[in-house]
């Protein structure tokens, strides 16, 4: 989802660096990258590790939901080609699944604010696992709820942490370059793109 349906990674970056200022912690776009695709439990773990917060921490994950819910509830706009491929995919009956490490209540709102929440026969979560990504568990689950092997399964990412995580579950990958991502080494997947709109359902069932 973030990254793929839209580039919102700079949107979780901007509430989280202001969060953690706020707190008198600075939070770079470099450290940024390291938690990209992780659950926010494992942030904030690192959050944790790096800055020694542990009285405040439940606090602080509250004001990051807040904040980040605040900004979902705009009008979103998906990126280029995401509805085009998503008809495509339709037309074709292929069935198409979120696998994301956000939060449900994230995934809930930005599909109903990019107007895409009835696209989606599986919608898995970063709170259906224990394990996020790079593991492998998010993937897995979204090919068991399909019905479908995970062999049989293409995933479309943008960062490291998530086309390791389609990989060890025996998907082939799809990476998407962003510019928030671009420079991020993606050289695991199998394919890579600069949006969606290079993509269509024959070249991925090739």
């Amino acid at each position: 989802m973030d990254g793929v349906l839209l580039d919102s990674e700079p949107l979780h970056y901007q509430a989280l660096s202001e969060l953690l200022a706020s707190e008198g912690h600075s939070w770079s776009e470099e450290d940024n990258r390291s938690v990209l695709g992780t659950t926010v439990p494992e942030t904030f773990r690192q959050v944790s590790e790096r800055f020694h917060i542990v009285d405040s921490m439940d606090l602080l994950i509250d004001r990051y939901d807040e904040a980040i819910l605040r900004v979902l509830s705009r009008g979103l706009e998906p990126a280029a080609g995401v509805r085009e491929l998503l008809d495509r995919l339709r037309a074709r009956q292929i069935p198409v699944s979120v696998a994301s490490s956000s939060r449900r209540s994230w995934i809930t709102a930005t599909l109903r604010s990019l107007k895409l929440d009835d696209q989606f026969e599986v919608v898995v979560s970063g709170d259906d696992v224990v394990n996020g990504k790079p593991a492998p568990d998010i993937y897995l689950l979204a090919a068991e709820r399909m019905g479908v092997t995970p062999k049989a399964c293409l995933a479309i990412e943008d960062a490291p942490n998530g086309i390791a995580s389609a990989k060890a579950a025996g998907m082939k990958v799809v990476a998407v370059r962003t510019p928030y991502t671009e420079g991020l080494d993606l050289g695991e997947a199998d394919v890579i793109v600069d949006d969606l709109t290079e993509l269509d359902p024959l070249t991925l069932l090739g």
